[in-house]
């Protein structure tokens, strides 16, 4: 049996956007007070030549597409496919898969599913069962994500056989990921910290992320020359078509763009007035040098930084905290009510009150730290780094075409703003920053191929209310501009008044008129009575039909909600009554267009 000093636990992540790196290092820093030796890294960074090797690696997986793997996971599962690999490659090796994905998607936490079953295939033995986590629960992805871990470490003791009681003397509770140092100097241009970096210009109170462009080509930096409304000034929603001029680009229709947003001033004012509240001599203009520790520091870390700048644009102000953050601040709490209550908040029976506390209200990390007074008080620089998450980039799908736009890429942008039972409106970091940008102004960008794979030679229903519409703009576009005529083309849009927001109307109303787009809109309040894409889809029930029998595809883009269970209902109706099935029949044709790729949805919460 192995022996406990013996046994290194993997715990190696993929994901877009960064929520996948933060459960692997909440698993590892669990090692870590256990003391077991361990290691976090993304399945990137990972010498898949040790695969065969290992003993105990734990994968923590997001779901990217149409159950795509993610982009830094991509190498490593090109390898694992290899047809060359044989079935008990992996024959020493026990896993765990933990997945991270949104039920909306059809094809729910599939890459994650892959891998599991692959790891299978080549020998691997499979810890305890995969864990699929899902973003729409009530309590969020901590819903799977806790009892997952907790089992997992229940089977590594009984298949190791080996002790998990946490080891770590009280004082070094919170494991800490980097040595984080103040450099009491103030001067404009701070020592780098790492021999690749000397050569890169610099000045502070510029875009941190721009030196990623000089080791990463696909990272880009645009600028703004357009920001308008697509909607009325009396509509209750503030939607935006922003233009981003960048040189050498290439995209295609259905392609997304990821971009890195940045903190408002006021609420980058209002972290430095909780610290200063507290006595916390943390300033804007502290520079702060981090090094490595326990694991890696991210690219855009390895030189020296203000303070402000990376409160400004590295630590997402906005972000719900989730358990693992209240656990950390229950550590360092000496305040007998609040450590009472944040205590309360992590123990599994009280998940639903820690729901009613954080998620159902959206209350911030900002938020929470004003509630627990005498907890932040207990906060300096390194704890800080712990609690703090990182801004996590936002992808759009693109709203113009390259044919019709060159060097352009367009973004219909819904400024998220709603109300919950705190006095202060919620915003999106992202759509509220963009929103505010003017021409000449730069933005941190990168493309990426969309889920939506379009089949230009056969008819095409599209479905794309409100900013769902984004991606059909795109297609009928540069289709126009290449040339083709649209009399193959359904598109059902839905807002609530023609005359507020109908975003991008005269394009839509000058493909119907010159290029023979059929153009449906329903528009939901202009009437007593409320009509939505669905039911525009059911008055046009012959005409779909028509357009399914001539191997036409379905593509619907929107909002998860409740639209495309609506519209996907609707067109079993469809073929139940004008192509006469039963409903089985009906559902199974359906299931049959999904599994062909002639039923795509691209949907968001």
């Amino acid at each position: 049996m192995t022996k406990m000093d013996e046994m290194v636990i993997r715990v190696l992540y993929g994901s877009e956007t960064g929520t996948a790196q933060d459960v692997a290092e909440q698993i590892w820093k669990s090692a870590k007070r256990k003391g077991l030796q361990s290691t976090v890294s993304s399945l990137n960074d990972y010498d898949i030549q040790n695969l065969p090797f290992e003993q105990l690696i734990i994968f923590v997986v997001a779901t990217t597409g149409q159950g795509d793997p993610p982009a830094n996971m991509k190498q490593f599962w090109r390898h694992l496919l290899r047809k060359t690999l044989s079935a008990t490659m992996l024959q020493n090796l026990k896993y765990g898969v933990l997945g991270l994905g949104d039920s909306s998607y059809s094809k729910f936490n599939f890459a994650a599913k892959k891998l599991n079953k692959r790891l299978v295939q080549l020998g691997g033995e499979e810890l305890l069962p995969i864990g699929l986590a899902d973003d729409q629960h009530n309590l969020g992805i901590d819903a799977v994500v806790d009892p997952w871990i907790k089992k997992l470490w229940k089977e590594i003791a009984n298949v190791f056989k080996i002790s998990v009681e946490d080891k770590i003397n009280k004082e070094d509770l919170i494991i800490k990921r980097y040595n984080i140092s103040i450099i009491e100097m103030k001067q404009s241009n701070p020592i780098c910290i790492d021999e690749q970096l000397l050569d890169i210009p610099y000045h502070l109170n510029t875009d941190i992320y721009a030196q990623e462009t000089f080791i990463n080509s696909d990272i880009r930096i645009g600028t703004i020359v357009e920001n308008i409304s697509t909607t009325s000034q009396d509509h209750f929603q503030n939607v935006r078509l922003i233009t981003i001029k960048a040189n050498n680009i290439t995209y295609d229709p259905g392609d997304v763009i990821y971009i890195r947003p940045k903190n408002t001033a006021e609420q980058v004012k209002r972290f430095f007035d909780i610290l200063h509240e507290h006595n916390i001599k943390l300033f804007s203009d502290t520079i702060i040098q981090v090094s490595e520790k326990e694991i890696k520091v991210p690219f855009i870390l390895k030189r020296n930084l203000t303070l402000g700048e990376i409160v400004e644009q590295y630590w997402d102000l906005n972000f719900k905290p989730r358990r693992s953050t209240m656990h950390t601040l229950s550590l360092i709490s000496e305040n007998e009510l609040e450590k009472e209550k944040l205590c309360e908040f992590i123990s599994p029976i009280s998940q639903e009150e820690l729901y009613d506390y954080i998620n159902r209200p959206r209350r911030n990390i900002l938020e929470v730290l004003k509630d627990f007074p005498y907890t932040t008080s207990k906060l300096n620089i390194t704890l800080l780094f712990e609690i703090m998450s990182p801004i996590k980039p936002r992808p759009y799908s693109i709203a113009s075409s390259l044919e019709t736009t060159p060097n352009r890429i367009q973004v219909l942008v819904a400024v998220v703003k709603f109300k919950t039972r705190l006095v202060e409106p919620r915003f999106g970091l992202c759509s509220k920053w963009l929103a505010s940008l003017n021409n000449n102004d730069k933005v941190i960008f990168w493309l990426q191929k969309g889920t939506f794979r379009f089949d230009n030679n056969k008819p095409m229903i599209l479905i794309g209310p409100g900013t769902g519409v984004a991606p059909f703009r795109s297609l009928l576009l540069e289709k126009v501009k290449k040339g083709k005529d649209l009399k193959e083309c359904i598109l059902f849009f839905g807002c609530r008044n023609e005359n507020k927001d109908y975003h991008c109307r005269e394009d839509f109303e000058c493909l119907s008129r010159k290029n023979n787009l059929k153009i449906f809109c329903a528009f939901s309040r202009d009437q007593h009575h409320k009509i939505y894409v669905q039911h525009l889809i059911r008055q046009q029930r012959e005409l779909c039909w028509q357009f399914l029998e001539n191997n036409g595809s379905i593509y619907l883009a929107g909002n998860s909600k409740n639209m495309p269970d609506n519209v996907r209902d609707e067109f079993v109706s469809l073929a139940k009554e004008i192509g006469k099935m039963t409903k089985e029949q009906a559902e199974t044709f359906i299931k049959h267009l999904e599994k062909n790729n002639r039923y795509q949805t691209e949907t968001w919460g």
